[in-house]
C-alpha cells in the first residue's frame, strides 16, 4: 500500500501536464464556439423591373420590364459564381413579383411575400433566421433604401430611371457591412444634375 505522503507528492507531479491540457481544451471549444457564430450573410436588394403604366395603383410589368425580369435570375446565378439564392422575398406588388419569378424560377425557391407592415421587420428576421444564407429581396426604391438603412449599411441611392440597380449587401458576424451596386439589363443614360424627370 502507498503510504499518503507518497500520494500527496504524485498529485503535483500531474498538474504541470494537466493545466496546459486544460487551457487547450478550453481554447479549442471557444474557437470552435466562435466558428459557429462567424458566417457572412449576403442579401441582394433588387428593384423590381419597369412597370407598365396603369390607371390601377399595382401595375404589372411594361414589356421592358418583363425583358429585364427574365435576365434577373441567370445574372444572379453568374455574379453568385456557383452560389445560389437560398431564400427569396418580393413586396406584394404585382410588378416586384413578376421581378423575383425569374430568381424563383432560376434557384428553385419560393417567394415569400412582404406586406407594408413586414419591411420594417425584415433585416431582424433575415439576420436571425437566415443568418449565413444568401437571401435576395425585391421591391420599390423606398422600401429597399429603408432595408438597408436597418442593415446599417451606407445610405442607398437609387436613381428613379435606373431600373438595373441590383445592392448586394454581405454582413459579417464579425465586422462591419457592405454595399456592393451592381445593374443588370440595359443601364439608363445618366441625367443631367438637377433633372427629376423620368424616362
Amino acid at each position: 500500500m502507498i503510504d499518503p505522503e507518497t500520494r500527496r507528492r504524485r498529485r503535483p507531479q500531474l498538474a504541470p501536464v494537466l493545466t496546459p491540457l486544460l487551457v487547450l481544451l478550453v481554447a479549442g471549444a471557444t474557437v470552435f464556439a466562435l466558428s459557429l457564430r462567424a458566417s457572412t450573410t449576403v442579401i441582394i436588394l433588387v428593384r423590381h423591373a419597369e412597370s407598365a403604366v396603369s390607371e390601377t395603383g399595382d401595375p404589372d410589368l411594361s414589356p421592358a420590364g418583363e425583358a429585364r425580369a427574365r435576365r434577373l435570375g441567370p445574372f444572379l446565378e453568374d455574379a453568385l459564381a456557383g452560389g445560389a439564392v437560398e431564400y427569396l422575398y418580393s413586396a406584394d406588388l404585382r410588378r416586384s413579383q413578376q421581378t423575383a419569378a425569374s430568381v424563383a424560377n432560376q434557384f428553385k425557391v419560393p417567394i415569400n411575400l412582404l406586406g407594408n407592415a413586414d419591411w420594417p421587420r425584415l433585416a431582424k428576421r433575415v439576420l436571425d433566421e437566415h443568418r449565413g444564407s444568401t437571401v435576395a429581396v425585391v421591391g420599390g426604391t423606398a422600401q429597399l433604401q429603408g432595408l438597408a438603412r436597418r442593415l446599417g449599411g451606407a445610405p442607398l441611392t437609387i436613381d428613379e430611371a435606373d431600373y438595373s440597380v441590383v445592392v448586394v449587401a454581405t454582413l459579417p458576424s464579425l465586422g462591419d457591412p457592405r454595399l456592393m451596386k451592381l445593374h443588370y439589363g440595359p443601364v439608363p443614360e445618366p441625367r443631367p444634375a438637377g433633372d427629376k424627370s423620368s424616362r
